[in-house]
């Protein structure tokens, strides 16, 4: 089974349906882009499980993980992008660092992974966890999606199948190179990428209202950075009460941007795994 929906990149037009009025900003963070595609692969549909408090036909994540993988040099927006997930998810986050490979017969073209392959070979990977679990490759390359000249992310996985995953480029999230080390955009990079993830949970959790805020269609990288940060007040209200997003924002943490001021630079990874 398959269930394709599609952001576009800059210069495809499409047509989006408002949605209400979106509610401020979360703290500490701006408007933000994203462009995801949406898809199920080949892989077995065996029933979800749920998770605890699950409602209104959605699954609710046990965890939510973040694989980094080990190309991907400049992680400074890392920590503050765990922490702005924590703050309003209700299931823990956590990292771990990827050595997936990735070799040529992963690629779509020259300069770009496909992302079926990889998310196909990540997902058969990590099937272990605590489920439901839901999971997310972050990596460096730039990523293709048939028709689309580029995706930005892309998830897989939905009420009914047994896995949840995602797979987040920085290619064009992270305003310098991601290949290589560097403390400057982080907090921009830190933004885009809890847009993409935020989404992305909802979505494969079985959330299927129409494109609004948060879950806004944008046609440009400017888009992503200006559409609202936030979930329709219906929608928000349908997540928490399926025990995906807390009820209140969590204070703890302070800053989440800060966070990266604080900490020493370079990788701050936790553990090493596929």
């Amino acid at each position: 089974m398959r269930n394709r929906s599609h952001e576009l990149p800059a210069g495809v037009s499409t047509a989006t349906q408002p949605i209400g009025k979106c509610p401020a900003r979360r703290r500490g963070f701006r408007p933000l882009l994203l462009a995801a595609a949406w898809l199920i692969t080949g892989l077995s549909p065996a029933p979800a499980q749920q998770g605890t408090g699950a409602a209104n036909g959605l699954v609710a994540p046990a965890e939510v993980v973040l694989y980094i993988h080990a190309d991907l040099k400049s992680t400074d927006f890392v920590l503050p992008l765990v922490c702005a997930l924590q703050r309003v998810l209700v299931a823990p986050v956590s990292t771990q660092v990827s050595t997936l490979p990735l070799g040529p017969e992963l690629r779509a073209t020259p300069t770009q992974f496909d992302v079926v392959k990889v998310a196909d070979r990540f997902i058969r990977s990590t099937a272990d966890g605590i489920a439901p679990s839901f999971k997310y490759l972050l990596l460096p390359y730039d990523l293709k999606d048939t028709p689309w000249r580029y995706v930005f992310s892309t998830s897989f996985g939905n009420a009914q199948t047994s896995f949840h995953a995602g797979v987040v480029s920085t290619a064009r999230l992270d305003p310098d190179n991601p290949r290589r080390w560097h403390h400057q955009g982080f907090e921009i990079t830190a933004l885009r990428a809890d847009k993409l993830i935020l989404k992305s949970i909802a979505r494969v959790a079985g959330l299927n209202s129409p494109e609004g805020c948060i879950l806004a269609f944008p046609r440009s990288l400017d888009e992503l950075d200006q559409k609202s940060s936030e979930f329709c007040p219906n929608d928000r209200a349908t997540l928490v009460a399926a025990g995906i997003l807390k009820a209140e924002e969590a204070p703890e943490g302070g800053d989440c941007l800060g966070i990266a001021q604080r900490e020493p630079a370079g990788p701050r990874i936790a553990a090493t795994s596929p």
